[in-house]
């Protein structure tokens, strides 16, 4: 069986997604591994170029931009490798990083999803696991005024995790959907992504899912990669920020993802206080 199926969903970031298959290419795993790549533009449609330069990738080309979610689960359904590895077009992996997360895996049979930390270009820590977000995180996130508010500031950075190292390997409530290492087994229990996000949610909806499944969500900061991330629904002032479209697709998945789990409680806190967790909590 195939160790790993590398599962990227494209949109219109054509230089990001060759830069990013060169380095996966050039870093040269040592597993026997798979690509799948979801082009979700047919108007600048990438496949022919794939196959010309990167003949070993599979491609699968739709005929409208089903977001991210839908899109991932037509790659998971082709998925052949005991692991299948969630990754964004805008990621730069280190030499033995996929090595490292299979590994440790493999290690630990009872975890169903790993993540690596994430760094910025410059080096610096990019927050890539995070406590469940409430409602009211959301408004001191995209309020600008709020940062001066100590209770705003407080809850952003309970969310973001800054109470702890982040260079100590923990389980987590949800990881950023940007790099995410999942079990075979477990993604045949859970499920996909819930195709009802077209974007935005859907991460933190497949993580809940997996614990409430009894399939851990770890942090793994000893696998590291690079994130050339731009969050979008970020930029601007108030009022651009209302205008921009991408927010207002952000808003329509926080409402669904708060009605679909209404009143429940943290499923990792459940997961906890039922089995000896410090085993795998921390290395």
């Amino acid at each position: 069986m195939i160790d790993l199926s590398i599962l990227i969903v494209h949109y219109n970031t054509p230089g990001l997604l060759r830069q990013t298959l060169k380095g996966l290419r050039q870093s040269a795993p040592q597993l026997k591994y798979e690509i799948i790549v979801v082009d979700n533009n047919p108007q600048q449609p990438v496949a022919e170029r794939l196959r010309l330069e990167f003949p070993e990738v599979k491609v699968i080309v739709n005929q409208q931009n089903v977001g991210f979610g839908r899109g991932m689960n037509q790659a998971m359904i082709q998925a052949e490798g005991r692991y299948s590895l969630i990754f964004n077009p805008d990621i730069a992996l280190f030499a033995g990083t996929l090595e490292k997360l299979l590994a440790y895996m493999d290690e630990h049979p009872e975890i169903g999803m790993l993540g690596p930390q994430l760094n910025h270009p410059d080096g610096s820590l990019q927050y890539s696991c995070y406590r469940f977000m409430k409602p009211s995180t959301i408004l001191y996130r995209r309020l600008p005024f709020m940062t001066l508010w100590p209770k705003a500031k407080k809850a952003v950075a309970e969310y973001l995790m800054e109470d702890w190292d982040h260079e100590q390997t923990r389980a987590v409530d949800y990881l950023l959907g940007a790099v995410m290492l999942v079990r075979r087994e477990a993604i045949e229990q859970v499920g996909g992504f819930d195709p009802n996000y077209f974007v935005y949610f859907e991460d933190q909806d497949l993580c809940r899912r997996f614990w409430l499944a009894g399939w851990p969500v770890v942090y793994y900061p000893e696998a590291k990669v690079v994130h050339y991330h731009r969050r979008e629904t970020a930029a601007g002032n108030f009022l651009s920020q209302l205008l921009n479209p991408l927010t207002r697709i952000q808003m329509k998945s926080a409402l669904y993802y708060y009605k679909k789990y209404q009143g429940q409680e943290n499923p990792r806190l459940n997961y906890q206080q039922n089995f000896d967790y410090d085993r795998i909590s921390l290395s």
